[in-house]
């Protein structure tokens, strides 16, 4: 089976590997995407990959 599109606030922290509060945190301040379903909160995969990928550090040696 594949995996789900829509992730809730417990997918999205397991999926982010950060707590579920800090996910909470993040959508209180707007500061990661998702979409509000009536009092619900999801979370589209892909648009969480492309949030996390945004905040990649790279070493400052780096040449891409």
């Amino acid at each position: 089976m594949d995996a789900p599109r829509y992730l809730d606030v417990a997918g999205a922290a397991a999926y982010a590997c950060v707590s579920t509060s800090y996910i909470c945190k993040l959508v209180s301040r707007r500061k990661v995407p998702f979409i509000r379903l009536g009092r619900r909160v999801v979370f589209d995969r892909a648009a969480l990959d492309k949030w996390i990928s945004r905040r990649q550090v790279l070493p400052k040696d780096w040449h891409s």
